[in-house]
């Protein structure tokens, strides 16, 4: 299903260079990573990537605007990664597979990342929502899709609930990445596991995809 993207930039911002763009964005996404989107200065954003605030202010309507921008670079990253899975191969293969991007584009983008965790907090709800239905709609759609697939083939029961199983699925992909862009999480994986299992991301990997095995029989 085809979802209407929402754009959180002006039109200016389309029409000026790709390398400014690109500055612009690179130097935002490592401000609110580092500082959060309460300590971020979008003065400072603009200082750093060598333009005026006027013109910042023609770009992006609000620090909002420009924070809900960065978010999208990652929805246009986790398309990208879903598009390259061969949703026809085994379904604990595709699962498996979607564990090891994970752990592997957080490692390769862990900026993005961070600014992930944060938008998921309380205190980020009034933006979040702005972004949400965006956002888990791809992986929502994805996963219904490969569950579908998977119960077609005769790889899970007819009588899994393709939605709940979706939804758990999706709920330890996000916290397998959280563990590499958090301390907390992370330690909080050891603290569980102990050190070496809690070190071992293949052991992880293949405990969730086995868990979801076993669940959906």
């Amino acid at each position: 299903m085809l979802r209407k993207r929402t754009v959180f930039h002006k039109d200016a911002f389309e029409k000026t260079s790709e390398v400014r763009r690109e500055k612009v964005l690179n130097v935002a996404v490592l401000e609110f990573a580092e500082r959060g989107f309460a300590g971020t200065n979008i003065n400072v954003i603009a200082e750093k990537a060598g333009i005026s605030i006027g013109a910042m202010y023609s770009y992006f309507a609000s620090k909002e605007d420009l924070f809900l921008s960065i978010v999208s670079r990652q929805l246009d990253l986790v398309e990208d990664v879903l598009a390259e899975i061969d949703v026809e191969q085994q379904f604990f293969d595709v699962i498996r597979e979607m564990f090891v991007q994970v752990m592997e584009k957080t490692r390769e983008y862990p900026y993005l990342s961070q600014i992930y965790l944060d938008i998921t907090t309380q205190s980020m709800s009034s933006l979040s929502q702005r972004l949400m239905n965006q956002f888990e709609a791809g992986v929502s759609d994805f996963l219904l899709k490969v569950v579908e697939k998977g119960k077609a083939r005769g790889d899970l029961p007819e009588s899994v609930d393709a939605n709940m199983l979706a939804y758990n699925i999706d709920n330890l992909l996000i916290i397998f990445q959280f563990s590499f862009s958090s301390e907390y999480y992370a330690e909080r994986m050891r603290f569980f596991l102990g050190d070496e299992r809690g070190n071992d991301t293949e052991y992880q990997i293949n405990s969730m995809v086995k868990f979801i095995e076993n669940c959906a029989k």
